[in-house]
């Protein structure tokens, strides 16, 4: 089966603060604009972890440094954390990443709005994974799965090609109920 790529944006964003050489493997990818950014906050009871409703189909994207704590982080990739870049943007933007640079290793996060039909947009490389969110599939060593309207793009660098998408999938089954 072959998914898309609609989040260039966050291979660019990954490409310049990690030096990885993702552009060169998504320059052939077909690409979409997310859909424009929803006005109307989420109407769902607040939870636990964010203290906002749930994002899945309406609202501002979360800034995902504040869906994982430090102890999180270190728990889901086993590897102790050295820096956190965060992206800086005002609530309300399209996109937002959060990076942890870490001992060996790195954990990066990208949340987008997307539609299930641009998430479907095909490319050849994408390998389907099964077992969570809606969709999911990988891509130039990034987890993208499907929740919703939105798209989460979990890249985790440290171990072997299988322990670093066994990291990711941690890590998005983590975020999915806080997004």
């Amino acid at each position: 089966m072959k998914k898309s790529l609609v989040a260039l944006a966050a291979l660019v964003a990954v490409s310049l603060t990690t030096g990885c050489s993702l552009l060169e493997s998504a320059t052939a990818a077909p690409t979409s604009s997310p859909t424009a950014k929803a006005t109307a906050k989420a109407t769902a009871q607040p939870t636990a972890d964010t203290g906002t409703g749930s994002v899945k189909d309406e609202g501002d994207i979360p800034d995902p440094c504040t869906l994982l704590s430090k102890a999180e982080v270190t728990s889901l990739t086993g590897r102790k954390i050295t820096q956190i870049d965060e992206d800086g943007a005002e609530p309300g933007e399209a996109t937002r990443f959060c990076q942890w640079q870490q001992d060996g290793g790195q954990l990066a996060i990208f949340l987008g709005r997307t539609t299930p039909a641009d998430f479907e947009v095909v490319v050849d490389e994408a390998e389907p994974v099964d077992g969570i969110g809606e969709d999911a599939f990988l891509l130039s060593d990034h987890l993208y799965v499907l929740y919703g309207t939105v798209q989460i793009d979990v890249y985790s660098r440290g171990g072997s090609d299988s322990e670093n998408l066994a990291d990711a999938k941690k890590v998005a089954r983590t975020l999915i109920p806080r997004v």
